[in-house]
């Protein structure tokens, strides 16, 4: 007679075969291209992206199956990949398609009523439009610069300290803090002061690095999430602080939150015209003084402005925003500063259109300098917001190629296969800004760094202000030179954690300012 054991291993081994013959022969996809492993189970993305030195590695693995199996692949049991730059503009398509986010996709972050984290393509659409107003490039123009601008002067501070003292500049530290206090400005009318505390800054850093390390793990089992907020905040910071720093950021905005709840009802009611977003009216003209005001006086339903929602929303927009501008700053830098020439034709084209005054111009006119503009636009296709794959579920099928993707299945594509394609944009690796002097439509087209159709991020136009100024800030004043950075350690990408990461052996981008001319702060 059979022990329990042997029946319990018996049933376990009876289920997982069944599941593994549903998978490779029954399932909607099994006749979809790829690795049978893959298809079979989804321990073999656990395998690359967890396993595999040095993390992170199953955007690379899933280059290969295309490599050998074509456009299309069938990447783990339930989701297909297509490589095709062609094809992008269907998948995240504008309205009126229709595309959820694949839910557990949404959910990586535990901010599902954030906006980043919302499934539904209407409700994801209805708060997008809410937080409008706040990102409107109106907005960005009649507000976000100047108070961009209080921002790069305290940037320039701390590039002087560091020249007097002969010190080079973690441009990730230094340039995290920079976007981390102006946004924190911007959408919530606060000051987080990490530029003005070196040790805080280094602490908020640090905790991003972790966190990025940890996000393949977290793709994998993202209950963890909810193991590690369930931990006392005082255990959470003795076992594991830089996890802790970041929950405190969830805990803070809870508390801005409450402050802003708390004066709600001393504040005139907007009018039904206001709710509705009536450009006619003057609440539809100015900038909200907060994301917090932003929401409110959108016309979503009351509980989409409960303080969880808008907890969510906040957290949510830091992270989003904060961490992948000052990324794209410090690779922009790196790679003019890598090519001279390049520096020294932006400085001229400034110096043409700088007022008697010597003032940084206007972003209007930043925005209009070729040198300047080709320079952020091949920095940012290098260097895209987002390495990982974007997962969308259609709910009806869609077609490619002859192959019919049945509804409501997972289908992503990634934004290097089409930032770095070599048919549209030549040598894809080197940074050329002259290819954006004379682009053709196809290389506008797939220029797809900050996303496209509904689902494109919402404060691309703030980061681009935050370049623009900053840039042309910096690179007037000062004159800057690398230091022990190197492109195949610091810069390229090497593994996916949801943003690119460079080498673990990485010491970050940094510079050193060799002369300060004193000039051009606005």
């Amino acid at each position: 007679m059979l022990g329990k054991g042997t029946l319990c291993f018996s049933g376990l081994f009876l289920t997982i075969s069944c599941l593994f013959v549903y998978r490779l022969i029954l399932h909607p996809l099994s006749r979809f291209p790829g690795p049978k492993l893959a298809a079979a189970t989804k321990w073999y993305e656990f395998y690359y992206d967890i396993v595999k030195s040095p993390g992170g590695q199953f955007a690379k693995e899933i280059e290969r199956m295309h490599d050998q199996y074509g456009p299309i692949v069938r990447i783990n049991p339930d989701e297909i990949h297509i490589r095709d730059p062609l094809w992008f503009d269907t998948l995240y398509a504008p309205n009126p398609t229709q595309r959820d986010k694949y839910p557990p996709a949404a959910r990586m972050a535990g901010l599902p009523l954030g906006s980043h984290g919302t499934v539904e393509h209407g409700i994801h659409r209805k708060r997008r439009v809410a937080n409008a107003p706040l990102f409107s490039k109106r907005a960005i123009i009649s507000d976000g610069q100047n108070l961009i601008q209080q921002h790069v002067k305290e940037l320039i501070g701390i590039f002087e300290e560091h020249f007097t003292e002969g010190k080079p500049i973690q441009l990730d530290t230094v340039l995290l803090a920079f976007t981390t206090d102006t946004l924190y400005h911007y959408a919530f009318d606060r000051e987080s002061g990490l530029m003005s505390d070196p040790k805080a800054a280094r602490s908020w850093r640090n905790a991003m690095v972790s966190v990025a390390a940890a996000t393949p793990f977290i793709k994998q089992f993202p209950w963890i999430l909810r193991i590690v907020r369930a931990f006392p905040h005082a255990v959470l910071s003795y076992l594991l602080p830089d996890v802790s720093r970041l929950l405190g950021v969830h805990m803070t905005m809870m508390s801005l939150v409450s402050e802003y709840i708390a004066t709600r009802d001393d504040r005139p009611r907007p009018t039904e015209k206001e709710l509705q977003g009536d450009s006619n009216t003057k609440i539809g003209l100015e900038r909200p003084p907060t994301l917090f005001h932003s929401i409110e006086r959108s016309a979503l339903p009351p509980h989409e402005k409960s303080a969880v929602r808008l907890q969510q929303e906040g957290t949510t927009m830091l992270f989003a925003g904060s961490e992948t501008t000052a990324r794209l700053l410090a690779h922009t830098i790196f790679h003019l500063l890598d090519n001279p020439d390049v520096v020294q034709k932006i400085k001229d084209e400034l110096l043409e259109v700088m007022g008697d005054d010597k003032q940084i111009p206007d972003l209007k006119i930043l925005e209009k300098l070729p040198w300047l503009t080709a320079s952020v636009r091949e920095s940012l296709r290098l260097r895209a917001a987002t390495t990982s794959r974007l997962p969308l579920v259609s709910k009806t099928t869609l077609a490619y190629k002859g192959w019919v993707i049945p509804a409501n299945t997972p289908v992503s594509m990634s934004h290097p296969d089409v930032l770095h394609n070599p048919t549209i944009y030549p040598e894809p690796l080197k940074f050329d800004p002259e290819r954006w002097f004379n682009p053709s439509e196809q290389a506008n087209r797939s220029f797809v760094a900050f996303g496209k159709g509904t689902r494109m991020c919402q404060g691309m136009d703030f980061a681009y202000a935050e370049m623009y100024i900053t840039l042309a800030t910096l690179f007037l004043r000062f004159d800057l030179e690398l230091f022990e950075t190197y492109r195949g350690r610091d810069i390229d990408y090497v593994r996916d954690c949801f943003l690119a990461e460079a080498s673990p052996s990485s010491q970050g981008i940094r510079v050193k300012v060799v002369s300060n001319s004193g000039k051009y702060i606005n």
